[in-house]
């Protein structure tokens, strides 16, 4: 049989992720298991005396036989206890002189009457629960609960005055003992004279029932671990975000030169001293640094994330493996299981689902776009994709180890392995547990990435088909599992339903006079020259307010593909002096696959530049707060140029208004063509360039544009190019309009820039001025590493007044 059954696990592997069955407690009280295991373990027995009864008071599941308390065992293992245990609780015994082991137990009372009607029967109740029960377990139980386990067996317990007054310590140590496991009642026959319930048996009946019905408590505080985990997490990101909140008020209230007298007291305390350390060697850098520097660089086709995110997920990780692991109560001689195997199965089986469902809500939160949390805490985007796929993980691991224990259950012990596929609650589990397991396998970041929309599409399908599934996998149970599938629901309209509040927000408008205004026909140009596509949209929301560190999502809704949405930081924004529209949003896309492709082709069909009808969804994302740091420095590449310009805008406005500690800004763009240089700088930066707080350095990697000789940190090395350009300087600038940023107070270089030297650099002026130094990166994976890594070395040097932000250039 044990061979068959393995043959069936590998065709069932995947088997409802949570408890499979409905359950109830034996007893309303803890104290009174005390009474009732003494109840349980005599009333198989018959009477002198007693009143029998054809009734039975054993409650079933709303699945009958095959499907209620995932804890209920097998009887004894010899099969005179198995009949005697099946006859006294009314359990219905399977062919193969097994109890069913999925029948929910309730308040059973005995197939005879003798406990509550016979005096002898009485006698000995009572003298055994004196005896082995404490002094509250025996007050509670006498007489009350012992009358209302007489009820459940339609009878009515005899007066106990007389019981009381002959029950003395000296009548009791005169009985004769009696254990249900060596005398059965085929042996015994009627009894006729009192007795005394073997301790031994007693103890292990106690042990059986408690450790039985308070298993699947033990079980949900355990998923309590698990919610823990991460509300303690999040805890600590909020008061990391009030933290610098504060900090960066007072920084900002204070003012520079305040600032800089502190700065050396302030660095010999022991608080800065040890928050030092862990910014330094924990928050920022690789996880693997300085061996490996990988984290916006995949490795072996997977994200690397920083230390401090993999530290989290490592801990998530040893608690799930450790709350999955500890604290079984299976022993040998149990009553109702015998099989110690067959305990652990079980109990691991109802364990592990538990913990699965309580992943659920966590996996959820943080997928969503509009996760609270990235506005409360400190944990960026990226972080909380990282939690997210861990938490996957965890969650489908669990599922699958609770799938597969629970087919060795119904295959080897229960032996209706094959019935029970009839039932909704089991091949809906089937259904979650393998949808599970393949978005797990389908969100692997080569495929992601290699078939982003895919991916969307079935992902999004197939969590709402797992949210389905769960539901009819408990329903049976009632509300037992809804706290844990409630929360997806609520979390999945909360972030759907405010992308559509912010859609609507952002594209309609209503002004008086003039009916609904939507957003209108967008400009989209493209340049081959720069590889760039810029997109120019005006805003339907009249106090849509354009800010540092934004990013929308753009739809083009007249297409066939028009759900499609990809998230783009903004750029720049201007406000022209239409009347209906106020605000203009600039954004730069670096044309790649999808629909950054065909927005491209568009355009090159229409000669350049096309006008359609785009949307927007936002604002998203969070301002860094480098206005209340004395120097910043931008290391930006490609379009990630993005990511600086609205901070260099909202400078210039904040240096007007007076509200910014901010006197030296160093802007550091590296790019492939130098025309994406000229397209930027000239028509958005022109005037912010020319600030004598901004020092730009501008690298071209492009050869051609140097022809053909690039030196690292050199300009342009021929005569010819340098009168070139000159020529059309003077004409640019006698029409009034610029073109190139060789006519801009710019650096432009040739190579690549040496990006720990850059950040060493700024790092000793600000420190030989006692200045506070941002660091702010956008741009290629190798670029941001590369910066990440400056910065390690940087801190590990002991220079304390630094900070570092970094923008993903992917999604």
């Amino acid at each position: 049989m044990r061979t068959h059954a393995a043959l069936l696990l590998g065709l069932s592997w995947a088997v409802s992720p949570v408890v499979a069955g409905g359950f109830s407690f034996s007893a309303p009280n803890l104290p009174d298991y005390c009474f009732y295991a003494v109840y349980q373990s005599l009333g198989s027995y018959t009477w002198e005396g007693e009143t029998t009864t054809s009734s039975s008071s054993s409650e079933t599941s709303g699945h009958g036989s095959s499907s209620g308390s995932s804890r209920q065992g097998s009887s004894n293992s010899s099969a005179t206890t198995t009949a005697s245990s099946s006859s006294s609780t009314g359990a219905k015994v399977t062919p193969h002189g097994k109890r069913s082991m999925r029948e929910k137990r309730g308040h059973h009372g005995s197939s005879s009457t003798g406990l509550c009607t016979s005096t002898v029967g009485v006698m000995s109740a009572y003298v055994s629960a004196k005896s082995w029960c404490t002094k509250e377990q025996f007050n509670m139980a006498i007489p009350t609960y012992w009358e209302s386990l007489c009820e459940d067996a339609s009878a009515t317990l005899i007066s106990l005055t007389e019981i009381e007054a002959n029950a003395t310590d000296e009548y009791i140590a005169s009985l004769s003992l009696i254990d249900p496991e060596t005398n059965s009642t085929t042996t015994t026959g009627t009894i006729s004279t009192p007795v005394l319930l073997s301790h031994s048996y007693y103890k292990r009946a106690y042990k059986s029932y408690v450790t039985h019905d308070y298993a699947l408590s033990k079980d949900m505080r355990m998923g309590w671990g698990i919610m823990g985990y991460w509300g303690g997490v999040l805890a600590l990101g909020m008061i990391s975000k009030a933290w610098k909140m504060a900090h960066a008020f007072l920084r900002l209230s204070t003012g520079s030169d305040a600032e800089k007298r502190s700065g050396s007291g302030r660095a010999l305390g022991p608080i800065s001293a040890a928050a030092h350390f862990v910014r330094t060697y924990i928050i920022i850098p690789a996880s693997f640094a300085p061996f490996l520097s990988n984290h916006q660089q995949l490795f072996l086709y997977h994200t690397i994330p920083k230390r401090l995110d993999t530290l989290i997920v490592f801990g998530f990780w040893a608690v799930a493996i450790i709350l999955s692991c500890v604290d079984y109560e299976s022993f040998t001689g149990n009553i109702q299981t015998p099989s110690l195997h067959q305990q652990n199965w079980q109990y691991s089986s109802d364990r592990t689902g538990i913990l699965s469902y309580a992943c659920l809500p966590f996996l959820w939160l943080f997928s969503g776009r509009n996760n609270i949390f990235l506005w409360a805490t400190d944990f960026s985007v990226q972080s909380f994709n990282i939690f997210h796929r861990h938490t996957a993980w965890v969650c489908t691991l669990l599922a699958v180890v609770h799938s597969i224990n629970y087919s060795v259950v119904f295959a080897i012990y229960d032996g209706r392995y094959f019935s029970v596929w009839k039932q909704e609650y089991w091949y809906m589990g089937v259904v979650a547990t393998i949808i599970m397991v393949f978005m797990l396998v389908q969100s692997a970041t080569y495929l992601r990435q290699k078939s982003y929309e895919i991916f969307i599409i079935i992902h999004f399908l197939f969590s709402i088909l797992t949210i389905f599934a769960l539901f009819m996998h408990t329903s049976f149970d009632g509300k037992t599992y809804t706290p844990y599938l409630w929360p997806l629901v609520a979390i999945w309209l909360f972030d759907r339903g405010l992308r559509y509040v912010r859609m609507v927000y952002c594209n309609m408008h209503v002004r008086f006079g003039k009916g609904f205004l939507s957003t209108p026909l967008s400009t989209v140009t493209y340049s081959s020259e720069s590889d760039l596509v810029r997109v120019e949209m005006y805003p339907a929301a009249q106090s849509l307010k354009p800010a540092p560190g934004q990013h929308y999502y753009l739809y083009q809704p007249y297409t066939l593909r028009g759900w499609e949405n990809h998230p783009f930081t903004l750029g720049c924004y201007e406000n022209p002096d239409s009347k209906e529209y106020e605000t203009k949003l600039i954004f730069y896309i670096r044309p790649y696959d999808g629909w950054t492709k065909r927005l491209r082709n568009q355009c090159q069909k229409a000669g350049g530049e096309i006008r359609t009808k785009l949307l927007l969804e936002g604002p998203y994302g969070h301002q860094a707060p480098l206005h209340t740091f004395d120097n910043v420095l931008f290391i930006m590449g490609g379009t990630g140029i993005a990511c600086a310009v609205p901070y260099i805008l909202d400078h210039i406005a904040r240096v007007s208004a007076g509200k910014t500690n901010t006197t030296r800004i160093h802007l550091i763009w590296t790019g492939r063509q130098k025309k994406i240089f000229d397209e930027v700088c000239c028509q958005d930066l022109s005037t912010a360039l020319e600030h004598t707080d901004i020092t730009t350095t501008l690298f071209c990697t492009d050869k051609s544009a140097a022809g053909g000789m690039i030196t690292s940190g050199s300009t342009t090395p021929t005569k010819e190019k340098e009168a070139a350009v000159d020529a059309a300087a003077l004409q640019d600038k006698a029409s009034g309009s610029i073109r190139s940023v060789e006519d801009l107070n710019v650096d432009l270089r040739y190579g690549r820039p040496a990006i720990n030297s850059l950040v060493r650099a700024a790092a000793q002026e600000a420190q030989a001025s006692s200045a506070r130094l941002a660091v702010m990166t956008c741009g290629p994976a190798k670029m941001a590493d590369e910066c990440r890594t400056a910065m390690y070395d940087v801190m590990k040097g002991g220079f304390r007044d630094i900070e570092y932000f970094e923008e993903a250039f992917g999604w």
